[in-house]
């Protein structure tokens, strides 16, 4: 049984010094437990590779990590499984019951 990397992650609001807080990561279990970070920017290539994958590039950012942290091939190749894992299951969700629900609040 494969665990979804999804389910070792969550969203956090990432405040900033001027403007509205960003959708930052906090990463829960695994080699990387208490780091929190964020796709700073992220392209979609516009070749698709022989396998049908569409090749992303990405910028990360550390908001928080354990002292002596220092980002690495291994984290960004974990970044990128998270990034590839969400945008797998946004492209698949049915969200249309959670647009249609009334919310309350600042949007």
């Amino acid at each position: 049984m494969s665990s979804n990397i999804l389910n070792s992650v969550h969203a956090v609001l990432v405040p900033v010094d001027k403007g509205d807080p960003i959708l930052g990561i906090e990463i829960l279990e695994g080699p990387y437990q208490h780091i929190t970070f964020s796709f700073k920017k992220f392209i979609v290539m516009r070749e698709r590779m022989e396998d049908g994958m569409v090749p992303t590039k990405f910028e990360t950012e550390i908001h928080s990590a354990p002292e002596g942290f220092v980002p690495d091939e291994d984290f960004d190749l974990y970044c990128s499984e998270v990034l590839l894992a969400w945008l797998s299951f946004i492209s698949t969700a049915n969200f249309s019951d959670l647009i249609k629900a009334e919310t309350r609040g600042v949007h």
